[in-house]
């Protein structure tokens, strides 16, 4: 027995040794759910593949369930390492006579090897298989719906097309065509110069599009221009600026990152206000900060610096300033940096004052004074009437 018992503590430890040094398949999500999918449409979904080994693992993946003819695969076989997952793209298209529903299946992820036999080594081959379990909500229904995000803008040298740029997510499940306008302003946001619109892009639902739009500008002059770029389907817009420059010259160019201010201050504290700058140009900038503080939507004090600072390019510059708030409430703080004939965009913060602490400490002694008033004379009138109770009863007690 005691041999028998040996093998099979022998046994069990190889077993397990093996499926220890086994390598670990995952998958996240470990469930797709896709809700109203048109009859005949199109939906689809990222799985990150990911694996614990170093050395690479080819895997396979197929599809199973009543939707297994609906799913398609970006690839359905790859491989995986540690440190670099696979992006799979798992699509749903159901028939245009698919009833309204619910309907479910499988996506099977299986590795081909994960323990391979070493020279004057036996080892047993471990397969594992995952499921992700799939859900299709199946309507007639279309739904019209995007997302628009990363509007952007480069400068450009004069004739070159200005180029545009903007991420638009479906998510309808219908095709989007999605227009996109343009209205370009001058320096001073006074005079339109320029419209003009784009809508040569399909977006296939639930996908999202980097869109990148080219439009002339040989009918621009040199110099700055704000540019109002808006996706009407998806109800977003932006207000970006660029640069129309001379062939061959380098271009100047800052962010306004933040207002820095401490969100809470008392009466009459000294509180400083921080400007920061950071020069993303291609050459050196001299620049100033032009602001000011409202209160009760009245201009209190205005902000300037004195003389415009030098900043390299690729630098950080804080421009500083001190404000002592007279009263209690809410004061906002804005401005913008102004350089080389240029402005960023407006930055604010908010700066709380609290109400005089002396006075909340009268407040709180009169609090206390009065609570200690109420407190006597409720002990002297439980004391009057204590006392008339016991005459009373006395005088019953002699009669």
């Amino acid at each position: 027995m005691r041999g028998r018992e040996t093998i099979l503590v022998l046994t069990t430890l190889i077993l397990l040794i093996q499926i220890t040094s086994a390598a670990n398949v995952g998958v996240s999500p470990a469930t797709l759910t896709f809700k109203d999918v048109l009859r005949g449409g199109y939906a689809e979904r990222p799985v990150m593949v990911i694996i614990d080994t170093i050395d690479p693992v080819d895997v396979t993946v197929t599809s199973r369930g009543e939707i297994e003819s609906w799913l398609t695969f970006s690839k359905e076989n790859f491989s995986v390492s540690k440190g670099k997952a696979f992006q799979l793209i798992v699509s749903v298209t159901p028939p245009s006579d698919t009833p309204n529903g619910n309907y479910t299946g499988f996506v099977t992820v299986k590795s081909s090897r994960l323990a391979q036999a070493q020279e004057g080594h036996a080892t047993g081959l471990i397969i594992p298989t995952l499921d992700i379990f799939v859900n299709v909500q199946v309507t007639d229904k279309e739904v019209k719906k995007c997302r628009a995000t990363g509007f952007k803008v480069a400068s450009v040298e004069e004739n070159d097309d200005i180029i545009f740029e903007v991420d638009i997510l479906n998510e309808g499940n219908i095709r989007l065509n999605p227009s996109i306008t343009f209205d370009i302003w001058d320096q001073d946001s006074i005079n339109l110069v320029k419209q003009s619109e784009y809508s040569q892009t399909q977006i296939k639902p639930t996908q999202t599009s980097h869109i990148l739009i080219r439009i002339p500008s040989s009918d621009l002059e040199l110099g700055q221009y704000w540019v109002d770029m808006s996706a009407i389907d998806c109800y977003a817009s932006q207000t970006l600026t660029f640069d129309v420059l001379e062939e061959g010259a380098l271009r100047a160019a800052g962010i306004l990152e933040r207002i820095i201010v401490s969100p809470w201050a008392e009466i009459d504290e000294i509180v400083p206000i921080a400007v920061n700058f950071r020069n993303t140009g291609e050459k050196p900038l001299e620049a100033k900060f032009i602001g000011k503080i409202m209160f009760n939507n009245k201009i209190i004090q205005l902000l300037e610096s004195e003389d415009p600072l030098f900043i390299p390019m690729d630098n950080n510059t804080n421009f500083q300033f001190y404000f002592t708030p007279r009263k209690a409430g809410k004061y906002i703080i804005s401005g913008r940096i102004f350089y080389d004939n240029k402005r960023t965009y407006e930055q604010s913060a908010i700066l709380n004052v609290n109400p005089d602490s002396n006075i909340l400490k009268s407040l709180a002694k009169s609090a206390t004074y009065a609570i200690l008033i109420a407190i006597i004379l409720a002990l002297l009138f439980k004391i009057r009437n204590e006392r008339k109770n016991y005459f009373k009863k006395r005088r019953r007690h002699h009669k």
